[in-house]
């Protein structure tokens, strides 16, 4: 149990190890992805600007539920 815990430790990491260098992961070039385009709220029309805040909104509500210990009203 002594010698066999570390070893079976170290045996996974050597197979990790092959994995790894066997089949590594292709880099992508920069041209892969196209950069997200990001309008300033300023330049935004009260409808952009809601439909932004509206996809933002899910994420914001889920953050103050983990941090509040009473469910949100819903709306």
């Amino acid at each position: 149990m002594v010698i066999g815990g570390p070893l079976v430790v170290v045996i996974a990491s050597i197979v990790t190890v092959t994995i790894a260098v066997r089949h590594p992961d292709p880099v992508l070039p920069r041209e892969a992805m196209p950069a997200p385009v990001v309008v300033a709220p300023e330049r935004m029309t009260p409808e952009e600007r809601l439909q932004a805040e509206k996809a933002a909104l899910p994420a914001n509500q889920a953050r103050n539920h983990v941090v509040s210990p009473t469910l949100p009203k819903d709306d």
